[in-house]
């Protein structure tokens, strides 16, 4: 079906094929309505044409007798006897009866006597003769013969009828009768037009059922070439789609005027063809319906391709959704109503209800006051108040969804899309904004983890890297120590690296250990834990550390053990690190207070510690890597201690909390409590 459709030389064809079958249904259409025109009435002597020719020959009786008259008048000159009397001879040979199937009998008044007539006797009366007798009163008034046809009415022609003062037509006064008719078809012997007419009249009824058959089969044919060529339209070889050709491009309105042009063309056409027609049909001249077939054939068939072409172009704009811009008066109509609706977005939205409402009013007074619609009132505003009911519905429906979806996303869902699909403007341009927001904080999160990831894995590399060398210095430091070293400075250096290499090694653990917690990238495995018992343990630690600080540590712990849901290794890690940063950063000679209080399904742990330095820096900032309370950067701290614990707490499901209060520093940790 595709390569029927795209061939370009079948399409061809299908068009000279379709002008062909309109063509041949134009031709034998009017075969039809000259048939109809012939064979209506049932019989060739009913015909126009028949009347027409009888009328004819009646007027050739009148004027034979003229000639008469007026030759017997005696009034003539030399010449006009001559010119009569050559009128005479010639009227007399076209009435004689080899020449015409025309036969007449003039009688005398009363019918009685037979005055003059071109049959013969031999052949029968004339109702035997011909297919009927029509009647006609002939008479001289003032020098002129006068015929008054009667048709076939006999009776109108009694000698009752008031007599009228005449000049004699021989033996005849005052009045005759014209009786006359045709032979019938068997019969005739000449040539005349009653023998064409005749011949016409039985060919026409022989084969209108041919005509009928013809016509249907070419209608037929035309019908299915259109609908092939409307079905092909638009469609070109190797291309996908609907493709506009140039004359596809034109505006409709040029096909249109061409129609309408091509159409009042074809009415006047028609009018002059109906009129010539009419005159020939009843004049029965066959020779004209060749021409008269040309004509009307050529007029159907060359605004039937015109039409078709518009059809065409129609389906394919339609085919290929550009009737809109390919018609200039839509054109028009969409550039004013885009720019009168660009008018009515782009205004704020309060006089945008302002313009509603004003127009809403407008409507509701047109709609009980304009004719015609005051006749139906109330029933117009009605509508108008029903159609503004179930706009605001679908504004509050639209309104409703945008505010669900702004609550989600709020929510922390920032994959959620609001769908705009159906909603009024404003808010359908309000949720595309809200759903762009939502990308836009998809894709900043995302970066944000994708460059923590980064830095995590860079971090991790790197601290990976160091440690070979790092344990190679270490091992090498230690093999010194054991070597005897006489010289006290070689001595003290050893120390030193010794104390480096030793903080090198435990910067390199925490940065391994804060991008694993960071990333989450730590093996977790929790379980219920005594925390005051770890406490103690961890205290025990650092007694001698604290100690060689001077900081006193004041433990308050509730009666009985409370039991966390944690992870033993990474709790302890977190108490290690606030006691460390108790070691490292609390002024000397000052006491350490550590708690530990129950809640409501959680244990909390309280370390809280005077601050030796100032503390220059909010809570939030405290926790982050690499940030310590002195910004000189002279003590041994790394800044990860308070980020690993707070980023292991939250691995184990807890909560971990900074507090500043001048130079008191307090942190607290929570954990869910385990029973």
């Amino acid at each position: 079906m595709r390569a029927l459709r795209d061939n370009l030389a079948l399409r061809a064809a299908a068009w000279v094929l379709f002008v062909a079958a309109v063509c041949g249904a134009a031709f034998f259409g009017q075969k039809c309505l000259f048939a109809l025109a012939y064979t209506w009435n049932g019989d060739w002597t009913t015909t126009y044409a028949f009347e027409r020719m009888l009328m004819d020959r009646e007027g050739q009786v009148r004027d034979y007798l003229q000639y008469q008259v007026d030759l017997n008048a005696g009034e003539l000159d030399f010449l006009d006897r001559e010119q009569y009397s050559t009128w005479l001879e010639g009227t007399q040979a076209a009435l004689a009866p080899e020449n015409t199937n025309f036969r007449y009998e003039i009688l005398s008044e009363d019918g009685s006597e037979v005055i003059l007539t071109n049959g013969s006797e031999t052949d029968g009366s004339l109702e035997e003769q011909v297919t009927g007798v029509f009647y006609g009163v002939l008479e001289v008034q003032d020098g002129q013969v006068l015929l008054d046809s009667k048709g076939d009415q006999a009776a109108a022609y009694s000698s009752t009828e008031s007599s009228m003062e005449g000049t004699v037509i021989w033996a005849v006064t005052e009045r005759a009768v014209l009786r006359c008719g045709v032979l019938q078809p068997d019969q005739m012997t000449a040539q005349d037009e009653f023998y064409d007419l005749s011949t016409l009249y039985d060919t026409y009824a022989d084969h209108f059922t041919w005509y009928v058959a013809l016509l249907s089969v070419f209608l037929t044919g035309a019908l299915l070439l259109l609908l092939f060529l409307l079905w092909a339209a638009g469609h070109r070889p190797g291309e996908e789609g609907i493709v506009l050709s140039s004359p596809d491009r034109v505006f409709s309105e040029v096909w249109l005027i061409a129609l309408l042009f091509g159409t009042l063309l074809l009415f006047w056409t028609l009018a002059r063809y109906e009129e010539q027609a009419s005159w020939w049909v009843n004049r029965g001249d066959q020779d004209m319906f060749p021409v008269l077939l040309a004509a009307g054939t050529a007029a159907a068939g060359a605004w039937t391709a015109l039409a078709a072409g518009f059809l065409r172009t129609v389906t394919v704009r339609l085919k290929a959704r550009a009737l809109a811009r390919t018609t200039l008066l839509c054109r028009v109509v969409m550039f004013l109503g885009r720019r009168l609706w660009e008018f009515f977005r782009d205004l704020p939205l309060t006089w945008k209800a302002v313009l509603s409402f004003f127009l809403y009013v407008i409507a509701i007074f047109f709609a009980d006051h304009l004719w015609p619609f005051r006749y139906w009132y109330p029933l117009p505003g009605v509508i108008i108040n029903l159609a503004v009911l179930l706009g605001l519905c679908w504004w509050s429906a639209g309104f409703w969804r945008v505010r669900k979806g702004t609550e989600v996303i709020a929510a922390g869902n920032l994959n959620h899309q609001i769908e705009t699909a159906h909603l009024p403007g404003d808010l359908k341009r309000h949720a595309e904004a809200l759903n762009n927001i939502s990308g836009g904080l998809t894709n900043a999160v995302n970066e944000q983890m994708k460059s923590e990831r980064f830095k995590a894995e860079l971090i991790t590399n790197v601290s990976h890297d160091l440690k070979t060398p790092l344990t190679s210095i270490i091992n090498y430091v230690n093999l010194l120590k054991t070597t005897q070293q006489t010289d006290p400075t070689a001595r003290e250096y050893i120390d030193v690296l010794d104390r480096k290499s030793q903080r090198l090694k435990k910067l390199t653990e925490d940065l391994v250990e804060a991008s694993k917690a960071s990333t989450g990238a730590l093996a977790v495995n929790r379980e219920k834990i005594g925390l005051v018992q770890l406490l103690d343990q961890a205290l025990g630690e650092y007694e001698e550390r604290l100690e060689g600080k001077h900081l006193t540590v004041v433990r308050t712990v509730p009666e009985g053990e409370c039991y966390v849901y944690a992870d033993g290794r990474h709790l302890w890690r977190v108490m290690d690190n606030l006691l460390s940063n108790c070691a490292k950063y609390a002024l000397e000679g000052t006491r350490v207070y550590i708690e530990i209080f129950r809640g409501k399904g959680s244990v909390g742990l309280s370390v809280k510690n005077v601050s030796r330095d100032p503390l220059n820096v909010p809570p939030e900032r405290l926790m982050e890597r690499f940030v310590r309370g002195e910004e000189s950067r002279t003590t041994e701290g790394s800044g990860l201690g308070l980020s690993i614990a707070k980023s292991l707490t939250e691995l184990q499901g807890g909560t971990f909390q900074l507090v500043v209060d001048g130079d008191l520093f307090k942190a607290i940790v929570t954990l869910p409590q385990s029973s």
